[in-house]
Order: C-alpha cells, then sequence, then structure tokens
C-alpha cells in the first residue's frame, strides 16, 4: 500500500497571465488530498470519498475521454506513466476541498493529480513529480491550464511559475515579513476549464498586458522582500480583473467576489480574487493580525465565508 498526501493552492496574483508568460505567485494551503493506492482484482477501482462513489476506469485507449472528479484526475495520472496498471484500488480523499458538494476553488484536481502521480512513482523527486503532473494536467484539463496550481502542490509553500516554452519554471518565495494570507469563499462554484477554453480562443484583451506587469511587479516585490509594492499590485490586480472579464465577456469577478474585495480593502487590507474567477475564492493581504481578524469579521457580516486556511511549507508527501 501505498499513500501520497498533496496540498490545495491559492493564486495570489498572475491568474490568467501566467498563461502569456508572466509570473504567477502562487500559495500552497493546508487542505490535502489523499491518494491510497492498494492491490484490488482485476483493473483499477477508483473509490472517491468526496464523491460518495467507485469508479472502474477504462484503461483501454489513450484516446477515451477523461471522466471528471477525482477518478479523471487518476485516470490522467495513470494515463500519464504509459504503462500497464492492472488490479489496483484507488481510495481518494479530497473532502476537504468541498463544503457539501460545492467546491472551493482551492485546487482540488491539481492535488489529487499530484497525489496520484507521486503515489503512483514513490521514488521520484519533486523536478520529476512536476513533469508528471502537468503531463497529467494537460491531459486532464485538454491541454488547457497553466500548471501553477500543480507547482505549488508538489514543492509547498509560495512559489514563482513562469511559462517557459514547454516547462514551468518554479522558484520558492515567501510572503514578506508582517504580511498574513486571508481567504474567503464566495458561496457559489466556479467551472474553470469552460473559461479557460474561452480565454484561448479569444483575441488578447488590452487588460492582459496590464496584468502581466502588475503580475512581474509583484513577482520582483516578492522576491526582495518589498510588502508595499505587493499590495499595491494585489489591489491593481482585482481592478484589472474586472476589465478582463468585461473585455473577454466573461463573469470573471461575480457580484460576490466583488463584494469580497471591496469589503477587504474597507477593513484596510488589499484583496483580489484568487484563481480563474467566476465564483469560489478570493484573498485578503493583511498588514497585522488585527486586521486580519476585521476581514475575516467584515465578510462574515457581507456573506462572505471566511476560510481557516493557512501556508504550508511542505508539498506533496508520500507515506
Amino acid at each position: 500500500m501505498v499513500r501520497a498526501c498533496a496540498p490545495g493552492k491559492l493564486f495570489l496574483t498572475g491568474e490568467w497571465a501566467v498563461l502569456r508568460g508572466a509570473p504567477a505567485l502562487v500559495a500552497a494551503v493546508d487542505r490535502h488530498v489523499s491518494v491510497t493506492i492498494e492491490p484490488g482484482t482485476d483493473g483499477v477501482v477508483v473509490e472517491s470519498l468526496a464523491e460518495g462513489c467507485a469508479d472502474r476506469l477504462d484503461l483501454g485507449s489513450a484516446d477515451t475521454p477523461l471522466p471528471g472528479g477525482d477518478a479523471g484526475a487518476v485516470q490522467a495520472a495513470i494515463r500519464q506513466r504509459r504503462e500497464p496498471a492492472r488490479g489496483l484500488r484507488v481510495i481518494v480523499d479530497s473532502r476537504a476541498f468541498l463544503i457539501g458538494e460545492r467546491k472551493l476553488g482551492l485546487g482540488r484536481s491539481a492535488a489529487t493529480l499530484v497525489a496520484a502521480s507521486a503515489a503512483l512513482a514513490p521514488a521520484a523527486s519533486p523536478a520529476e513529480l512536476l513533469e508528471r503532473g502537468l503531463e497529467a494536467n494537460s491531459l486532464f484539463q485538454a491541454g488547457q491550464g497553466s500548471g501553477a496550481d500543480v507547482a505549488a502542490a508538489v514543492y509547498g509553500g509560495v512559489i514563482e511559475a513562469r511559462r517557459e516554452s514547454a516547462t514551468l519554471a518554479v522558484r520558492t518565495r515567501a510572503l514578506p515579513v508582517g504580511l498574513h494570507l486571508v481567504a474567503g469563499w464566495t458561496g457559489t462554484s466556479a467551472h474553470t476549464t469552460p473559461l479557460l477554453v474561452r480565454f484561448a480562443t479569444a483575441p488578447a484583451p488590452a487588460a492582459l498586458a496590464e496584468l502581466a506587469r502588475v503580475a512581474t511587479a509583484a513577482a520582483q516585490a516578492v522576491a526582495r522582500g518589498d510588502a508595499a509594492t505587493l499590495l499595491d499590485a494585489v489591489d491593481r490586480s482585482a481592478a484589472l480583473l474586472v476589465r478582463l472579464g468585461n473585455e473577454l465577456d466573461l463573469p470573471l469577478v461575480t457580484p460576490a467576489l466583488s463584494t469580497l474585495v471591496r469589503v477587504a480593502q474597507r477593513a484596510g487590507a488589499a484583496a483580489k480574487p484568487s484563481g480563474a474567477g467566476g465564483g469560489d475564492c478570493g484573498i485578503a493581504l493583511a498588514t497585522s493580525s488585527t486586521q486580519a481578524a476585521a476581514v475575516r469579521a467584515a465578510w462574515q457580516d457581507a456573506g462572505i465565508l471566511p476560510l481557516p486556511v493557512t501556508i504550508v511549507e511542505q508539498g506533496v508527501v508520500v507515506g
């Protein structure tokens, strides 16, 4: 039996712009997916504790469309290996990424892919797991997505990720001293893949170039420990994501996300949506624990659910 656990993520800056070569800052957070692989009967059966079901995977052809959910993520990791897989029972526990049946937007699929890849190749190095995870992620998302969430699940902590030709360059970072990461959930789950497909086929919007400049400024600020510039970049990103959604005619910043940002800014923090948008969650960066508590209280009053998450320094673990 082999068991692997991988953390979730929150985008701090750089979502969407990372798809055009800008750096993204992503924090791994202490919500984990566990994948346990043990001997089974014929074939591969994936048991999802979050979904309350067991699926026997169709491993007959690489052209067979992948299912969604936990079973699809596991099958993508198996398909990436290009090796026969028979007689396996795979148990996936991703319940920490859901409230009821609604997803929080904390990178459940990426964490599942990475945990499954690690359980299938327990001796692989982080660099090897990143390569495996990125390829599996491409299979699972039909070539869409940056893979920055995969990198956060592999390495943990705060990372800077930048797409370079066919690969992803990853550097370990840390929040500037004195900043506190706060996360809130809008109560609405987003469907990311349709947004990515629409983005990939649309002409480059004007807001994207400015988002890339702000994402670069944020990454440079974190590299030198410059809290003030990072806070400014987070607030500027929030406004630019509204512009980007308008230019693409996509609902990236929903009314609930707008409320999340506005309420946190009134409490003195910098704030923005986190991830692709369309729902899910947002972040605030506060300059003190008192300000962070004020953000959480104000969110609660406004109908935004504060999420009890913290940055976790450890990435995927086997054993």
